[in-house]
């Protein structure tokens, strides 16, 4: 009876070594598993900082072009309106007059 008692606490302690070492590479495994993904988290940051650099400094160069744009059509209409001044209010009028019309007639319908 000694002899199955001692074969049984030596298989016990073999199992729990070999338990305890399977745990002792689970945890290891799970450590590499987190710093590779902390390491391609840490690529795709830096990749989505440059596109993000590229992005921004495409919306600058578009932003310029269009304030550039928008001060030509202010410069080109404040030159027409002076040179113009009163077709410059008959256009104005006109097209006041048609608003108008079309809320009158948008009121009247309801």
């Amino acid at each position: 009876m000694n002899d199955i008692r001692a074969d049984l606490v030596v298989h016990k302690d073999a199992l729990v070594r070999d338990a305890s070492a399977l745990l002792a590479d689970v945890q290891a495994l799970l450590q590499d598993v987190a710093a590779e993904a902390n390491h391609e988290s840490a690529q795709a940051r830096e990749q989505l900082a440059v596109r993000l650099g590229a992005l921004q400094k495409r919306l600058s160069v578009q932003r310029q072009a269009a304030k550039g744009q928008l001060s030509q059509w202010a410069n080109s209409t404040d030159r027409y309106v002076r040179e113009h001044p009163w077709q410059s209010v008959g256009s104005a009028a006109a097209v006041a007059a048609v608003a108008g019309a079309m809320a009158a007639l948008a009121v009247t319908h309801r």
